[in-house]
């Protein structure tokens, strides 16, 4: 039965796993914050000319995640490939394919990094399988992979450094070598994405405390130094890559920490909670019964005096940078938490999830059972919360599709609120359109991104001219409930629900 279930969770894993390259396509350059990634480009462009001043300055560009810059030359080296050899500009939406493809091998990497862990904290095929299923099946795991956004790829690089050090934690296997290279590439996850400091600290932490003794643990100290001059290693590189470019990765990163503002301080504590049931629920759900038990599980090891494992300090060190965090902004109006910053902590959810049930089942003749239907359940919400995904809509895919179904005709962009962000610039741009010819005309409504969209009085919907003929209208994608989650507040989640937005396409 074992070997059954174990074959049974894996095959579901891989058909999900492949389910989300229907993603592909769309999505792409749709975020503010994706234009951090044309100075991979640019760093690409200056090494070709042998400016090694102008790449270092590049590098530097995106607001202290150069890490990020670097690792993304490759994506952006196979999109300007593929641009010439199709036709095609680099940035439009169908030359987005090389990118997705990375964002998946990245993803599937981290699954498989996430794999290994579980399998070592929870010593069992059928809850690694299980947890990594679950995973799997979160909005959360998912949702950036339309996007050149760098959340991914520090997770990947942290669950890497997180595994080997339960691994020599576990084996006693430590080295000076190890903790300085560990150190090293764990501050380098960090400046692919600081937002991660949180995981950062709890990789840290976990190196420190875990299987902790009184005989070892002036030796333990002794790593921990030379896995902070690792990290202390790194940062001098890139400070030394930025002051040669005429820029301080220091000075950018303590300018970055002070915008972490965007949403409401009220929602310090229950914003997990919210995330968990609106953006995922059912699988929420299930995740937030799952932290109630694993905590309910641990105080009553604490009040016992048993030994605490792996897990359990995972989630201590978790629950305490959590709340320090919210903290931090409920109280001191500091920090604030977005989907993005969650998506460090999943990986954990997941895990704890996983054990909290198998706590229960442990007694039980037909858990495995109960196991997967669990999983069949956790993977119809999959299902339905992905069809729900993909019938959301991004301006500027809509954009190309319509400058190149419909040659010479004006494009013009209506915005029903007042925007941030025009969406069609890079398209209109690349296509040389121009303003000139009034009885030919495209219009493209909430082809725009809005924020703050908080403001009733100043929306105002568009009604079309009765000579002008609808030919396209989809949900606008910000209406999404994972992305109502970046940023936003209470009030303006509640206003994008009010109006509910569509992306229109009307023809004169």
């Amino acid at each position: 039965m074992e070997k059954y279930t174990s074959k049974i969770l894996l095959i579901v894993i891989i058909l999900i796993t492949l389910a989300k390259l229907s993603l592909i396509g769309e999505g792409f350059m749709t975020f503010p914050d994706e234009v951090r990634y044309i100075p991979s480009g640019k760093v690409l462009e200056n090494i070709a000319h042998l400016d090694i001043k102008e790449a270092a300055k590049s590098l530097n560009e995106t607001q202290a995640r150069p890490g990020e810059t670097l690792i993304k030359t490759i994506p952006s080296a196979l999109q300007y490939i593929t641009a010439e050899v199709f036709g095609m500009e680099t940035y439009e939406s169908k030359n987005s394919y090389p990118l997705f493809l990375f964002n998946f091998l990245i993803y599937c990497l981290i699954l498989l990094s996430l794999y290994k862990i579980a399998k070592l904290l929870l010593n069992n095929t059928i809850l690694a399988l299980f947890s990594i299923l679950l995973y799997c099946c979160l909005v959360n795991g998912y949702i950036y992979i339309r996007h050149t956004l760098p959340y991914d790829c520090s997770l990947l690089i942290m669950s890497y450094v997180l595994l080997q050090i339960l691994k020599i934690t576990r084996d006693d296997t430590f080295s000076i070598k190890k903790a300085l290279i560990l150190g090293f590439i764990a501050f380098f996850g960090y400046v692919v994405y600081p937002g991660y400091i949180l995981l950062f600290t709890l990789v840290f932490l976990m190196f420190m405390i875990n299987k902790v003794t009184k005989d070892n643990f002036k030796q333990r100290i002794k790593y921990g130094v030379f896995y902070g001059i690792g990290s202390v290693l790194c940062l001098l590189f890139f400070e030394i890559i930025a002051r040669i470019g005429g820029t301080s990765y220091i000075q950018d990163s303590i300018t970055l920490s002070k915008t972490i503002t965007q949403g409401d301080f009220n929602e310090g504590f229950s914003f997990l909670f919210k995330y968990l049931y609106n953006v995922e629920s059912i699988t929420g759900i299930i995740i937030i019964i799952g932290i109630v038990i694993f905590i309910g599980g641990l105080f009553y090891k604490i009040f016992k005096y048993e030994k605490l494992t792996a897990i359990h300090k995972l989630f201590i060190i978790t629950a305490l940078l959590f709340i320090a965090y919210a903290s931090a902004g409920y109280f001191f109006h500091k920090m604030i938490w977005y989907g993005r910053l969650l998506h460090q902590f999943f990986f954990i959810l997941a895990l704890i999830t996983t054990y909290s049930l198998w706590y229960l089942l442990q007694n039980i003749k037909y858990k495995q059972i109960i196991v997967l239907t669990i999983s069949s359940i956790i993977t119809l919400t999959f299902i339905f919360n992905l069809i729900e995904y993909k019938s959301y809509a991004y301006p500027q895919d809509i954009a190309w599709n319509i400058i190149k179904d419909n040659p010479g005709y004006e494009l013009e962009e209506v915005c029903e609120y007042p925007l941030l962000k025009n969406m069609l610039e890079y398209a209109q741009e690349k296509n040389n359109i121009s303003i000139n010819n009034p009885d030919k005309k495209v219009i493209i409504v909430n082809a725009c991104y809005y924020h703050p969209f908080n403001d009733k009085n100043l929306y105002h919907k568009y009604t079309p001219n009765n000579n002008m003929s609808l030919l396209l209208e989809k949900p606008y994608f910000h209406n999404y409930n994972g992305y109502l989650f970046e940023g936003c507040n209470i009030e303006q989640r509640e206003m994008y629900k009010e109006t509910n937005l569509t992306i229109r396409v009307y023809k004169k």
